[in-house]
């Protein structure tokens, strides 16, 4: 039959087009499945629904419940006085002056820390790399969980995400935070729509600051891996965050206590660039060369041997853990740096990580440094409080010294004042030998004067008549002159003997006298120095003393405050559930019929048998060509449902199209598969003859000649 004929030569150059055109955009066909599964959240509406729950959800818990705690704590009385008032009046006396707003600081980064969902004493292990170099793949691997994380080569990890492996864990549980950092608890389905995107062009991950991923791995109990993007990926920011890769990457090297850094095999060594980000991590590290199976043994230990040259070159030994080269598809070391091709040298890896955590959770730490304030101020306090008991010993020895100064001064003042005393009764004496001396000179001169009276007398007298009377005037003159020598002789000796040297006037006298004064007045002024020393010390010491018992008080008061604000707050802040519409799983062919595109999503969640027929014997690919819903058949196309499978009336989908001349379809069919071209009905009709019922072959003419 000519129409026939021309029907079928139509569609065989259709086909060379499609060929044609599939050969220079498309060099591998996907395997084909016969059960397609989806992730609800490639569905937009699903996704924006979810989204609209996370955006809407509120805290369980306020940090009012905290901060309650911690008011009544600060202004709880000890003895008297809240902290809040005695912080103020004492001020001046801390060794921190800024106490109360350090304090006030302290506790508003522990309410964040309080809500910040990180918070762990797992050992914190960031994962990073270069794009590409197969991070994800790598965690699904070291988890056990193989389909945990998406992976491929479009970016996937645009959330940051934290997964922590436990031994107590029984399933996989995913939560993330909202941007209004309240935790919502997601259906680990989401992780696939929130990594691809581009699937339902609805960016989850914008209304998400991050994901907590809890995974059963007893192995790995007590470590969290913290997976990051490719840090060169781009320089431009991600729809979903705002960020770049590369913020993103250097964001999560801030947390981690060990780096996981993997590079891509096939790339060799590590390049400037990593070594660069690298640096700007503080703490140990593992250099893992990824996809080993693409290389084998010998070059994996050349690849791994060449970069440890570079790698210990620019870090410390101590920090390198091992450079190793490892295969993700093999599960296995190929090449350790330090171990060779231990077989166990992952997991002696994995045991040296584990010691590297600190096991104090962020919380943990800003408690500790809630409670070191305090302990600095007391601490202070002792430690001034034994200086001055050091000080005191030396004030009271320099004390006793100074009383025993003092009182020796006022002894060598009595002494002298005896001494003193001593030679004024010697200077009376003199005065009285003085005038013991002018007595007997007065007596001489007297006796003088008489013998002298008398020898006039005899010379004007009886100067040549008896002698007698001469004679007598003679002797009384010599009597009195013995009796007057005599005399002076007895002062004179006298004077000698009451040491006249010793002789003191008396403005001397008061000289000595006010000097001796000073001196004990000085003595006494420096001994009552030393004894306010002594009483300022121990004044100061009780000060001191009382000082560290009121902030040991304080501190037990607010500790306690502060830990149970924190209790009550983690009692009653749980994740919030999104309530997102429950549904039932409806069925595809009803779907199909209704033209229900959002239904049609959801009938794939938990699977669709691509054989199973309905009671018209079409199956669900057949039923969408044949009603024309052109999305529903490029949907079931992009997860590579088979096109050439039967259904019960023995057509294939190109089969369906063709008998409907539903032209678009049949392109958008042989752009998939043009072998369809030759496939036949099981009743034995090709293409042609099914064309050739409809005049379809006028259609195919036409196409040929325009795309001519």
């Amino acid at each position: 039959m000519k129409c026939t004929h021309n029907a079928y030569a139509s569609l065989l150059t259709l086909t060379d087009m499609a060929l044609k055109k599939k050969t220079t955009s498309q060099t591998a066909v996907s395997p084909k499945k016969q059960i397609i599964k989806v992730n609800p959240y490639e569905n937009p509406e699903n996704v924006m629904e979810l989204m609209a729950g996370i955006c809407s959800a509120t805290p369980s818990a306020d940090t009012d419940i905290y901060r309650g705690a911690i008011i009544e704590a600060y202004n709880k009385k000890v003895g008297g006085m809240s902290l809040c008032d005695y912080l103020t009046e004492n001020r001046g006396n801390l060794l921190n002056v800024d106490f109360e707003h350090d304090l006030y600081a302290k506790c508003q980064e522990l309410s964040w820390s309080l809500t910040a969902r990180e918070n762990t004493e797992h050992t914190q292990v960031v994962v990073a790399g270069g794009f590409s170099s197969g991070k994800s793949s790598f965690l699904n691997r070291l988890t056990g969980c193989v389909n945990l994380l998406p992976t491929g080569v479009e970016p996937v990890s645009v959330v940051k995400t934290y997964l922590y492996c436990s031994k107590n864990c029984k399933s996989v549980s995913v939560k993330g935070v909202n941007q209004k950092n309240v935790l919502v608890n997601l259906n680990p389905g989401v992780l696939q729509a929130i990594q691809h995107a581009k699937q339902s062009n609805i960016y989850l991950a914008s209304v998400l600051e991050k994901l907590f991923v809890e995974v059963p791995a007893s192995n790995l109990d007590g470590l969290v891996f913290i997976d990051t993007p490719g840090y060169n990926n781009s320089d431009k920011a991600n729809q979903s965050n705002g960020k770049t890769d590369r913020e993103t990457a250097l964001e999560a090297l801030g947390e981690g206590n060990v780096l996981f850094w993997l590079v891509d095999c096939e790339r060799g060594t590590t390049v400037s660039n990593d070594i660069e980000i690298i640096k700007q991590f503080n703490g140990k590290k593992l250099f893992i060369f990824n996809k080993a199976d693409k290389k084998g043994p010998a070059e994996c230990k050349k690849i791994v041997d060449d970069a440890a040259k570079t790698l210990y070159k620019e870090f410390p030994t101590e920090e390198i853990i091992d450079i190793i080269a490892f295969s993700t598809l093999d599960n296995k070391v190929y090449y350790s740096k330090n171990k060779g091709s231990n077989s166990n040298a992952l997991e002696s890896i994995i045991n040296c990580v584990k010691q590297e955590g600190n096991g104090n959770s962020e919380l943990n730490k800003l408690k500790d440094e809630v409670a070191d304030l305090f302990d600095v101020e007391i601490s202070a306090c002792e430690n001034t409080i034994k200086n001055i008991e050091d000080e005191y010993k030396e004030k009271l020895n320099e004390k006793k010294k100074l009383q025993k100064e003092y009182t020796k001064a006022k002894e060598d003042k009595e002494t002298i004042l005896e001494e003193l005393t001593s030679i004024n009764y010697k200077q009376a004496r003199l005065c009285c030998i003085n005038d013991g001396l002018e007595r007997g000179a007065a007596y001489m001169r007297d006796s003088f004067y008489e013998f002298y009276d008398d020898v006039l007398y005899f010379e004007n007298n009886d100067h040549w008549g008896s002698s007698k009377i001469l004679t007598s005037a003679l002797n009384k003159a010599t009597q009195t002159y013995n009796e007057s020598v005599k005399r002076i002789k007895k002062e004179l000796d006298l004077f000698t003997e009451d040491l006249i040297d010793d002789f003191i006037n008396e403005e001397l006298l008061e000289i000595i006298i006010s000097h001796e004064d000073d001196i004990v007045e000085d003595k006494k002024d420096r001994y009552d120095w030393a004894c306010d020393n002594c009483k300022e010390s121990l004044e100061r010491k009780k000060y001191e003393e009382n000082m560290k018992s009121v902030m040991t008080e304080y501190r037990n008061v607010f500790m306690s405050g502060l830990e149970i604000g924190i209790k009550q707050y983690q009692q009653k802040n749980k994740a919030t559930t999104v309530n997102v519409e429950e549904y039932s799983i409806p069925n595809v062919f009803e779907c199909i019929k209704k033209d229900d595109y959002k239904s049609f999503l959801r009938s794939f969640e938990e699977g669709v048998d691509m054989t199973i027929c309905n009671a018209d014997g079409y199956n669900p690919m057949t039923l969408a060509v044949s009603m024309g819903n052109n999305a529903m058949v490029q949907f079931l196309l992009d997860h590579d449902a088979d096109p050439q499978i039967k259904d019960k009336r023995g057509y294939n989908a190109f089969h369906t199209a063709v008998e409907n001349q539903f032209r678009d379809i049949c392109k958008i069919l042989l752009d998939v598969d043009p072998e369809l071209i030759n496939t036949e009905t099981n009743s034995g009709e090709s293409v042609a003859d099914l064309a050739s019922k409809q005049s379809f072959s006028k259609w195919i003419e036409d196409e040929i000649d325009n795309a001519f």
